[in-house]
C-alpha cells in the first residue's frame, strides 16, 4: 500500500496531478478541489494517498490531508460506493462537513452529488451515521477540550460533557451541544456551570416543536 508521496508536481488536470519523486512520475487522482491547491511547482508536495488495485489497473488516489484520506477509505466500504463516486462526494464536500452530514443523516444533500443517487444516499447515512457520531464526538473532545482546564487540572468539557449525560440527554446528542456553544464564546473560557447552562438552552431549544 501506497499511503503517502512527497515530491515535486510537474502537472496538473482538473481532478488530479503528477508528482515526480526521483524521476518517477506518479499519477494521482484527486478531488477537484484538492486538485486546484497543487499547481506545478519547483517546491515539495505531501499528498496522502489511497492505492486501488484492480485486475487490469492499479490507480493512485490523493488527499491533503489524511482526514480526507481516511473518508475516502470509510466511503468505500460500503457497498455500491467505489472510487469514481467516493470521489465525487469528496470533491462537493470537505471531510469535516462530510462526517456532519453522515451523522445527521441529511441524506438529501448527498443526492445532489453526481453518482449519488437516493438509494446510496440512504445507504450512506444508514451504514455510516453511528462511525459518523464517533468521529464527532472523538473530534470534539480534543477540540473542543483545548484550553478548557480548570484549577486541580481537571477538564472542563468533560466535566460538562457528563453533567449532560447524568441529567438524561445522550453523549452524542450533548457533545454536539457543548460544541456549539463554544463557538458562541469566540475563544474564550467559560466556567463549568456557565457552559453546561449556554448548552442546556441550547438543548432544549433543539427539542422545542417547530412551527
Amino acid at each position: 500500500m501506497i499511503g503517502r508521496i512527497r515530491g515535486r508536481v510537474l502537472d496538473r488536470w482538473e481532478t488530479g496531478v503528477v508528482v515526480d519523486v526521483g524521476g518517477l512520475g506518479y499519477e494521482i487522482h484527486m478531488p477537484s478541489s484538492c486538485a486546484a491547491k497543487f499547481p506545478p511547482s519547483e517546491k515539495e508536495v505531501v499528498i496522502f494517498t489511497h492505492l486501488v488495485w484492480r485486475e487490469d489497473t492499479l490507480s493512485l488516489y490523493g488527499f491533503e490531508s489524511q482526514e480526507g484520506r481516511d473518508m475516502f477509505r470509510l466511503l468505500l466500504q460500503v457497498s455500491g460506493v467505489g472510487p469514481r463516486v467516493a470521489m465525487n462526494v469528496l470533491s462537493m464536500l470537505g471531510p469535516e462537513e462530510l462526517i456532519e452530514i453522515l451523522a445527521s443523516g441529511e441524506n438529501k444533500r448527498l443526492q445532489s452529488i453526481h453518482g449519488v443517487g437516493k438509494k446510496t444516499a440512504a445507504r450512506l447515512c444508514v451504514d455510516l451515521k453511528e462511525r459518523a457520531k464517533g468521529m464527532l464526538e472523538r473530534r470534539g473532545a480534543v477540540q473542543a477540550g483545548l484550553g478548557l482546564e480548570a484549577e486541580g487540572g481537571t477538564n472542563i468539557y468533560s466535566d460538562a460533557l457528563s453533567a449532560l449525560v447524568n441529567l438524561g440527554y445522550k453523549k452524542a446528542e450533548a457533545s454536539a451541544a457543548l460544541r456549539n456553544t463554544l463557538k458562541q464564546f469566540k475563544g474564550s473560557s467559560p466556567g463549568l456551570e456557565e457552559l453546561v447552562r449556554a448548552a442546556l438552552k441550547a438543548l432544549v431549544r433543539e427539542r422545542e416543536p417547530r412551527k
